[in-house]
């Protein structure tokens, strides 16, 4: 797979320099020239990388900050075509009687953005196919998940066909098209492009060239099987780039997705048994789902086998098709209870609290309950506070009320991302209570700021993503997990 980097920004360094050493794993370099300064002698940039160059000016009307007109347009590639750029890419809708005269097809990307996704995806690719340029190049938006199935149907099209499968490059920008990113690469052509770095991300749904060789940097081919993480939020689960960490140390040629879903009928769509959902329709077999946020409850209604413990839950995190049927559990329940015994607390007749009242919350009652600690429970909605403790014989209390537990447990997004949290900071706990965060977020959360101020043995949400991930591994692929690698792709022996 060609990974093509793009550099649209300049830094206070030197660009030339900067561009003359392209992030590792990188095989081209596109040059945004629309998002350069208009006085900056773009040749320059081209001569210095030591990689091939796309060069791209990207119009206002398809994303970028380039011309529209075509005066300025074909200025602009006629004192481009000499610079010695490999490529070039060339707008469909402004550029087309550029090819030819000024850009040799054979050097010729023709591209189209759109700010949607066009149910004619297909057509709109044949016709550029059609044009007869080295590459086509089709990308709209993505905002939902029906969005992915179009864009994924096209590269499967494209793989099928027998004329222009190794020229299509298809992928959707948006938060909910990071899986095309990752999968259309080995589908239609090969190429994949990719983010500078992190500060130069300049596409929604962009990944860097890092992320992307974490995520599928293992796989030579198309995916033997896709395994995906189901959310709202899914793009900001790290659970791909551990599961792919551990598919790299066993061999195992898989994929591992951000899947966004907005919408319980997507949701049910997908959880479907094997070989009958949308992904097998496109090609990619699919091996297994983990769920996280807001479906955890729902996802557990659309099994047609629960594991006891998740069906004591009524939540599910993990989902597996199987012929004829679809299989959930929980292993929540294992990361929350061996985080605990990693901090040395005895969980028999430990009095432990847990705030929250989602699939997570229940997880962690299940996980308290079966280990059988004393249950409190703080939570922000008093109606399903009342109806939880009476499921699990827990005592609801107010968080002022938590000066003699042993543990408390955070089963909600509060203060993921560092900012305050209004009832967290009304916690009062006793010193050297044992804190865990379910959650985790990119920079320190509230709760860990919190218990360094106040004396408490923090345990952060990637400890608990990691012990729950051993288990959904293994029920997942049937093999013993690299346990190490994980932690490693996490983070995790960095942080302690």
């Amino acid at each position: 797979m060609e990974i093509v980097a793009t550099f649209g920004k300049l830094g206070p360094g030197d660009p030339k320099e900067t561009i003359s050493h392209p992030p590792a794993g990188a095989t081209l370099v596109e040059v945004r020239a629309d998002l350069l300064s208009p006085s900056y002698p773009v040749s320059e940039l081209v001569r210095a990388s030591r990689l091939p160059v796309i060069l791209t000016l990207r119009s206002k009307a398809e994303g970028g900050q380039g011309p529209e007109d075509a005066a300025s347009r074909q200025a602009f590639y006629r004192e481009a075509a000499a610079c010695g750029a490999a490529f070039y890419d060339l707008e469909a809708e402004r550029d087309v009687e550029l090819l030819g005269s000024v850009i040799p097809k054979e050097k010729a990307i023709l591209s189209q953005h759109f700010d949607h996704t066009p149910a004619d995806l297909e057509e709109r690719m044949a016709r550029l196919l059609s044009v007869g340029t080295r590459f086509v190049k089709v990308v709209p938006t993505a905002r939902s998940w029906a969005d992915v199935v179009v864009v994924l149907r096209l590269a499967q099209a494209l793989a099928r066909g027998s004329n222009g499968h190794k020229r299509g490059i298809v992928f959707a920008q948006g938060e909910a098209g990071v899986a095309t990113r990752l999968l259309t690469p080995f589908l239609a052509a090969p190429v994949a492009y990719a983010a500078w770095d992190d500060g130069q991300r300049l596409a929604p749904g962009q990944l860097s060239v890092e992320e992307l060789q974490a995520l599928v940097g293992h796989l030579n081919d198309r995916p033997r099987r896709v395994y995906g993480v189901i959310g709202s939020a899914a793009h900001r689960s790290l659970s791909p780039r551990m599961h792919a960490a551990a598919f790299r140390a066993l061999g195992l040629p898989y994929a591992f997705v951000p899947l966004t879903v907005t919408d319980e009928r997507e949701l049910a769509a997908l959880l479907q048994p094997a070989g009958s959902g949308p992904l097998d329709a496109v090609g990619l077999v699919a091996g297994g789902f983990a769920v996280t946020m807001p479906w955890k409850e729902k996802a557990a209604l659309l099994c047609d086998v629960l594991a006891p413990r998740a069906k004591r839950a009524g939540a599910v995190n993990t989902v597996l098709p199987r012929p004829g049927k679809v299989m959930g559990d929980l292993t929540d329940v294992d990361g929350v209870t061996r985080v605990l015994l990693e901090a040395g607390l005895s969980l028999s007749g430990a009095r432990v609290a847990v705030l929250g009242s989602g699939g997570a919350a229940r997880a962690a009652l299940v996980a308290l309950q079966l280990a059988g600690s004393s249950l409190f429970l703080v939570a922000r909605n008093a109606a399903k506070a009342a109806s939880l403790a009476r499921e699990f014989g827990a005592q609801v209390v107010e968080p002022e009320r938590l000066s003699d537990v042993q543990a408390f447990i955070n089963a909600t997004p509060a203060g993921a991302e560092g900012e305050e949290d209004e009832l967290l900071s009304r916690l009062a706990l006793p010193a050297g209570c044992v804190v865990v965060d379910m959650p985790y977020g990119e920079s320190p959360t509230f709760l860990q700021k919190l218990s360094l101020e106040r004396g408490w043995d923090y345990v952060s949400g990637k400890e608990v993503l990691l012990f729950q991930g051993v288990s959904q591994f293994a029920a997942m692929n049937g093999v013993a997990p690299p346990v190490q690698a994980m932690a490693s792709a996490l983070g995790l022996e960095e942080e302690k």
